[in-house]
């Protein structure tokens, strides 16, 4: 970290924040004491107070180091408060916040079945409420999917043991493009929540995140007076549920192109695959080139 940075390259840490010794201490306590259950529980066992400690001690470190740092999916209106007390600490540090669609979606009182079981756990609306407030207000610098597939079959059995984790990426644009558009968000606020400033973050830029001559022709094109609602099915995935289950949302792509080339069309995948490797420089911009 010192070497790079001291060679003026920007290499950054993305940070999972929630301290584990207190995680322990709280799962045994809710354990012990089986009041609660599903998924409020897992919440209970992994409270909010273990996320304002983590962000508190990347804090201290990345003070000292001065190294860029990116707090990953942050959950709780305490976990916000933290890391926007840590950058108002040091007003210097590169630190960018970001938070997901599961974190501004849900909670466990909507949706109290474990296949929603993820890691920071899904809260109470109050925290849904302040992580809004933190998009609108600009304090949150970008929004995922945190995709991480999990089967049916690895979240059945006993809360403890079923596996954390579920995908949402092809949610992104029309969880975005309806609830923020809702909340009052302008189409290029929420382009830049999540493309622009996260191809940015990590040296993609412009390159990718951006439509500019030399970039890379990556477009999804969305229809806004399409409305339907969250079907597993529509979803093109191998997981054989979603907790977005039913939710009416507007904005679906219907047309994805990569580098120019059509990969998504009415409704499905179209083409040979198309990936390539894209080298992440140690820069903050990647120079434009010919694709």
């Amino acid at each position: 970290v010192h070497g790079t940075r001291e060679d003026g390259s920007r290499v950054s840490l993305s940070i999972h924040c929630e301290q584990p010794e207190l995680i322990r201490v709280f799962s045994k306590r809710v354990k012990q004491d089986g009041t609660l259950t599903g998924l409020e529980a897992y919440s209970a066992s992994r409270p909010t107070l273990t996320e304002h400690l983590a962000v508190a001690e990347v804090g201290v470190l990345a003070g000292h180091t001065r190294c860029p740092i990116n707090l990953l999916h942050l959950s709780s209106e305490e976990a916000l408060d933290a890391a926007l007390d840590l950058k108002r600490r040091h007003p210097t540090l590169d630190a960018r916040l970001e938070t997901t669609l599961h974190h501004l979606a849900l909670t466990y009182e909507s949706y109290n079945d474990q296949r929603g079981k993820v890691n920071p756990p899904i809260r109470a609306q109050s925290d849904v409420d302040a992580l809004w407030r933190g998009v609108k207000r600009g304090e949150i610098d970008w929004v995922c999917s945190d995709h991480a597939c999990c089967s049916e079959e690895n979240k059945e059995g006993e809360l403890w043991q079923a596996l954390p984790g579920f995908g949402g990426t092809a949610l992104i644009y029309p969880f975005m493009l309806t609830e923020g558009s809702r909340r009052g968000l302008s189409f290029e606020r929420i382009t830049a929540l999540v493309a622009t400033n996260p191809a940015r973050a990590y040296g993609l830029a412009p390159r990718k995140g951006a439509i500019t001559i030399g970039a890379d022709a990556d477009l999804a094109i969305v229809d806004m007076d399409e409305t339907h609602p969250v079907t597993t099915e529509r979803l093109l995935s191998a997981q054989e549920y979603t907790p977005f289950e039913g939710m009416e949302l507007t904005g679906w792509p219907v047309r994805t192109l990569l580098r120019g080339r059509t990969v998504f069309a009415e409704g499905e995948a179209v083409g040979e695959p198309a990936g390539a490797y894209l080298k992440r420089p140690l820069t903050t911009e990647q120079p434009l080139t010919a694709p």
